[in-house]
């Protein structure tokens, strides 16, 4: 807890005049506690008048709960079993054990009162014995509200800390190449490595005073730095849970070689744990890829990794591949102009070659297609032995496949090999885009080679392929969503890939207020559950299984300059507040990062495993929006208690018969299918929150009209009293609607023609008010005639 400072001073005061009999000792006595004593337990136990000393009392005070001091013990193992250790520091008077670790070399205390020093520095198999790291609360302009929502302010006060200690690394695009991060002040050059001082958030105290550049992007083609900084927002969530964390960046670079290479120099250069918000398109989802392989590796040496789990909803497939012309096989055919003989049949009743996917105007989609084979890129010697392409056209007709037929849109047909002859990296991608109006494009996959049953590697394994939809949503898919959508390396073994729920669905706020009466997951993000990882990573057949999302965080917090508009959180807890909300997976996944810097202080001896094992299962259980009771493919076990994750820890890591806390990996997990909801961005992005119809009813929170709608309510209707009694009663009751909404085609397209006067009168406003009196004039002269 923290006291008030009236009730500080006295409990200082209570604690000094307890351990002043003792502050004459003998020189035998004086000579141990010198020995055995960190400095500032030698001045408070020294010097009782120090406590006027500013320094020393801030110390104090903030190492303070309920009139205890923390003290951190360095024992020397050899000389003490564990129960002989835990008996003798229980014996001590007015000693609280908080923590001891599996190899018995570090241990944390609180104390009543001074006197017990003399004993403990007297004890045979004690090395060291200092003040524990305070927790100094550095609150900037703007106040995240994940501390309150995911319960690490209650853990920051019950052990004291802040994060001290630890130093957090931070992959994203980049940190400060914009004018919301940089000023003519900020050092060093933009793009440049070093130590980044005098930022924007560091000046208003969003941000430390020092944060470690270690890369930060290159020019573009165009020689300018085009990085939106999000690291730097992703730096300020950390900083609000856990301000006394050093923190790290690193730019995730322009492909999975660079990101990996990110991942390596963070876990190499200094970081005690490592999160990121990025997917490349072409990273594996039946294979550790190279991002994965890095972030396994430092796992391996002890170093916890946070992902972002994905934004892309529900908007994943997974097929088994089945030929529509199992009588012909074309072996390496004409990619220019396929015979429509090998093409995979989407239908299970009849003959399909086309799956219609419908998007709304101004879209911006990509189509992954990735199957279960290796990646060269992985192991050059061992790379894909079946091929398949992708294909997109604006008519369902196998001449449309042509590339000169005028319906042909785009593939993806790389080269990969065939059955002996590996070849390549079994991924391709295609990007959809539309104009000023809705458009439907036909998918079609094409077997180009290798085998159409059984992979080469494994008898009896079906050659399978994933698709994901990442970017605007659609509209309409004629195949139901029916495969995970969380890909690459957030499938990675002993990571925590973390979910998105909002602040305001936390049990601290008022989740009954909004969408269902339950703690509701963001609608975008990506659906998990049971996957296998078919290969390992020299291409071999070696079948593992995962299950992500590990756990949930919260988005929607506060950050100086990235997000959405503040209007697109809810209204709960003195919001619209005026500071942009970062939403997305990208946001969650720091504020466990943080959360993770403080538990390691407390437990410095604790594993990855047991901190992800600690976490899950001190869970509190999501059952709303798309997630189910239990352990589900949404939220998996449910949402971060940071407090009650840290007690649970407290538990385990001093118990040697808990030393192997690695997650689950085979959990069938809740359900499988369930609503669409609308998707953001990629993967590597933030997003949502804000206009729940329009966003359901246009499949993104970023298509051009839900902008249009959203900015006209920022700058209209939130300036006046009758507007913002509007947009709260909108907020109270939109997001039942929407969900409604999202899962009907016709209550979409409903919408959206309701809405379209509104965007048309928005956006054209002279013309609309010119039509409008037009049609005034009209109705007059028809009156007039009349008469």
């Amino acid at each position: 807890m923290t006291l008030a400072p009236a009730k500080i001073g006295c409990a200082i005061a209570g604690i000094l005049s307890l351990g002043m009999s003792s502050v004459t000792l003998s020189q035998g006595a004086d000579t141990a506690i010198s020995e055995r004593l960190g400095s500032h337990l030698r001045d408070m136990r020294a010097g009782v008048g120090q406590q006027d000393s500013a320094g020393l009392t801030r110390l104090m005070r903030s190492s303070m709960e309920q009139a205890r001091l923390f003290i951190t013990l360095r024992i020397n193992p050899e000389n003490v079993t564990d129960e002989a250790l835990r008996r003798e520091i229980n014996s001590l008077a007015g000693v609280d054990l908080r923590y001891l670790s599996n190899d018995r070399r570090w241990a944390r205390i609180s104390i009543s009162n001074l006197d017990v020093l003399d004993q403990l520095s007297q004890q045979p198999w004690l090395s060291e014995a200092s003040f524990a790291p305070p927790a100094i609360l550095r609150r900037g302009e703007a106040r995240s509200r994940a501390g309150v929502a995911l319960r690490s302010e209650q853990l920051a006060a019950s052990y004291t800390i802040d994060g001290s200690g630890q130093a957090i690394g931070i992959i994203s695009d980049s940190f400060s190449h914009t004018s919301n991060v940089r000023d003519a002040n900020t050092t060093p050059a933009v793009g440049q490595a070093g130590t980044l001082m005098g930022s924007r958030p560091q000046d208003s105290g969003d941000l430390p005073q020092s944060v470690r550049i270690l890369a930060d992007g290159s020019r573009d083609e165009g020689g300018n730095f085009d990085g939106t900084d999000e690291g730097a927002a992703m730096a300020e969530l950390v900083y609000d849970i856990a301000p006394g964390a050093d923190i790290l960046f690193h730019t995730a670079g322009g492909n999975r070689r660079e990101f990996a290479d990110a991942i390596s120099n963070l876990c190499n250069g200094g970081a005690s744990i490592v999160v990121d918000d990025i997917l490349f398109l072409t990273e594996s989802s039946y294979q550790d890829d190279l991002p994965a392989i890095a972030a396994s590796n430092c796992v391996a040496k002890g170093i916890p990794y946070v992902s972002a789990v994905g934004n892309d909803g529900d908007q994943g497939h997974r097929f088994v591949y089945r030929d529509s012309n199992r009588l012909v096989d074309e072996e390496a055919g004409n990619r220019n102009a396929p015979t429509g003989s090998d093409l995979h049949n989407w239908s299970q009743s009849g003959t399909d070659r086309f799956m219609a996917v419908t998007l709304p105007a101004r879209a911006s989609t990509f189509v992954l297609l990735n199957w279960n084979q290796p990646s060269a890129s992985v192991n050059p010697s061992n790379g894909a032995q079946v091929d398949l392409d992708l294909y997109a056209t604006t008519r369902a007709d196998i001449s449309a496949l042509t590339t000169t037929n005028a319906s042909f849109y785009a593939r993806g047909a790389n080269t990969q090999g065939a059955t002996n002859n590996p070849r390549g990296d079994a991924v391709e991608f295609l990007l959809l885009e539309t104009g000023s109006t809705a458009q439907t494009f036909y998918l079609a996959v094409e077997h180009y080679a290798g085998s159409q049953g059984d992979i080469p590697q494994q008898s009896g394994v079906p050659l399978e392929f994933r698709l994901l939809f990442t970017g605007t949503s659609p509209d309409s898919v004629e195949y139901d969503y029916n495969g995970p959508s969380t890909w690459g390396h957030a499938l990675t073994a002993g990571i925590a890939a973390v979910a998105a729920v909002p602040w305001w669905e936390s049990p601290e706020f008022a989740p009954s207020r909004y969408t269902t009466p339950d703690i509701d997951p963001e609608p975008f993000t990506s659906r998990g559950g049971s996957q296998t990882i078919q290969f390992d990573s020299q291409g071999n057949y070696q079948a593992s299984n995962r299950n992500p999302p590990a756990f949930a965080g919260v988005d929607g917090n506060n950050t100086t300059f990235l997000g959405s508009p503040s209007s697109s959180a809810a209204p709960e807890d003195g919001e619209p507040d005026g500071f942009p909300n970062f939403f997305g997976t990208s946001a969650a996944a720091p504020n466990v990062a943080a959360v993770f810097a403080l538990m390691l202080e407390a437990f410095p001896a604790a594993t990855p495993a047991q901190l992800i094992s600690a976490a899950r299962d001190s869970a509190i259980d999501v059952t709303g929006f798309r997630a189910a009771s239990g352990i589900d493919d949404v939220t998996g076990p449910g949402l971060l208690n940071a407090s009650a994750a840290a007690d649970l820890l407290a538990q385990r890591v001093g118990d040697d018969d808990n030393t192997d806390d690695t997650p689950p990996q085979d959990n069938d997990g809740g359900n499988a299918g369930g609503g669409s909801g609308g998707s953001v961005g990629g993967s590597s992005g933030g997003g949502g929150g804000g206009c729940f119809i329009a966003t359901a009813a246009y499949g993104s929170f970023i298509a051009e009209d839900v902008e249009l709608l959203r900015d006209f309510r920022d700058r209209v209707l939130l300036q006046f009293g009758l507007g913002r009694q509007f947009v709260a009663f909108y907020y109270q009751h939109s997001p039942t609607l929407a969900n409604a909404i999202a899962e009907r085609e016709w209550a979409k397209s409903v919408v959206r023609a309701g809405l379209y006067p509104m965007v048309l009168s928005i956006r054209y406003p002279l013309s609309s008010a010119a039509g409008l009196l037009l049609l005034l004039l009209a109705l007059h002269i028809r009156r007039q005639k009349k008469r």
